[in-house]
């Protein structure tokens, strides 16, 4: 099936044919996304390429519950299922502000994982994915890539691990005995896992982002220094920011990011030698349609400052003013082995990471839900509930109106269109 991107492509001709007078904008990123936005998680370890790195062991391991769905109150309660609901976000994080983008509830279909190292593994414990690419692997065999997959289960029609009613918000436990045993990722069905992929398009999109991003000119500089890094709601006053964007504060403990133009920004994070930490606060990142935002972690280019980027207890979320679902990416390129990116309760969405220097960097979520992209060697899950907000930045008109277009085009040809957050 066809990613939006792509289908945007071919209805293009479309654009002549009575379009061509609305309004576009201009192309802001210096390298490309396309196979980029086909994933919500891509592990690239264990084996690196880089001098005499280690490898990191299983590229995605994830623990309970779901990709590509959210069937689950937001924030996540413990109670809407007899056994527990996980991941228990309600009352682990500040209430959701007003002014965002929905989280997105139920099937997305959204959760496809590349393992793109030839001696790359995966492993789901208890864990329902809902994708149509599902789980991809450049390993030679389903078998060589699945490292001890249980209870875990592909686009299962009886909706392992749960149902769930978006207007009684509710639903009711799919126990693995109760799924559809033909949908087992476990070996020996392998359901859902294609081995031998190439990804040698995909992986020198990530290269090239790597060294593109690190060579774009800063527009912004979100200066945490007088705070030690730490953005909290009794740090909020010793937050500032320079460039062509404004911090606002909504309540006690909601900042407010907001870009006053379309374009690229660009936005340097200081700390002041510190990790850059998010802590019981909301951050709110919000723009008009076409607005872009790229955060990097602190770099000094040697190694030996650059920090990591440690959330708990806290929100990150795009806002509702036109920027999106797919516009908003911290990264970081530390070069070094270590967890670059770790989140302990938290709701995500339309926020993307990634850590791309492929020595040995770590992402690592525990009880964490919503809508969002991981790249890295390594991503360790536990108790989340992911569908999938790329980086894949694009003009919000007239490209949805070709897409509306060509998607009846395709139809009548008898193709078909896979959803993705928009």
């Amino acid at each position: 099936m066809l990613s939006r991107r792509r289908l945007c492509r071919l209805a293009t001709p479309l654009l002549t044919l009575g379009l061509a007078s609305a309004p576009a904008f201009a192309t802001t990123l210096p390298f490309t996304t396309d196979a980029i936005g086909d994933y919500l998680l891509v592990g690239m370890g264990p084996v690196n390429d880089v001098g005499d790195a280690v490898g990191v062991g299983q590229a995605s391991n994830t623990s309970n519950f779901e990709l590509g769905a959210n069937k689950a109150p937001v924030p996540s309660t413990d109670d809407f299922l007899d056994s527990g609901g996980g991941p228990s976000l309600e009352g682990n994080v500040p209430d959701l502000p007003s002014d965002i983008e929905p989280v997105a509830q139920g099937i997305t279909g959204d959760g496809n994982v590349a393992i793109t190292h030839e001696q790359g593994v995966f492993n789901l414990q208890d864990v329902g994915v809902y994708a149509d690419l599902g789980i991809q692997c450049a390993a030679g065999s389903a078998s060589a890539c699945d490292d001890g997959t249980q209870n875990s289960f592909f686009n299962d029609p009886n909706q392992f691990p749960n149902t769930f009613d978006t207007g009684t918000q509710t639903g009711l436990n799919v126990n693995p005995g109760d799924a559809d045993q033909t949908t087992r990722i476990d070996d020996p069905n392998l359901a859902g896992i294609t081995a031998n992929v190439d990804f040698s398009i995909l992986l020198a999109e990530l290269a090239d982002a790597n060294s593109d991003i690190a060579a774009l000119a800063a527009t912004s500089v979100l200066d945490t220094s007088a705070a030690g890094g730490v953005i909290k709601p009794d740090t909020f006053d010793d937050i500032s920011v320079s460039g062509p964007v404004v911090l606002t504060t909504v309540g006690t403990d909601t900042l407010v990011i907001t870009a006053n133009a379309a374009g690229l920004h660009v936005i340097d994070i200081e700390t002041g030698g510190n990790d850059f930490k998010l802590e019981t606060a909301n951050l709110v990142i919000d723009g008009p349609a076409g607005a872009v935002f790229i955060f990097r972690l602190p770099d000094d280019g040697s190694g030996t400052t650059n920090q990591n980027m440690l959330v708990a207890n806290a929100n990150i979320l795009a806002g509702d003013g036109g920027v999106g679902l797919n516009s908003i990416l911290f990264t970081s390129n530390r070069p070094e082995s270590g967890t670059h990116f770790s989140f302990s309760n938290t709701v995500l969405n339309g926020v993307a990471f990634w850590s791309l220097a492929n020595e040995g960097g770590e992402i690592n979520v525990s009880n964490g839900q919503g809508c969002t992209q991981l790249v890295s060697d390594k991503i360790t899950l536990n108790d989340v509930r992911f569908t999938r907000c790329a980086f894949v930045p694009e003009p919000r008109s007239p490209s949805l109106v070709a897409l509306a277009l060509g998607a009846v085009l395709l139809a009548s040809s008898g193709w078909g269109l896979r959803r993705r957050a928009a």
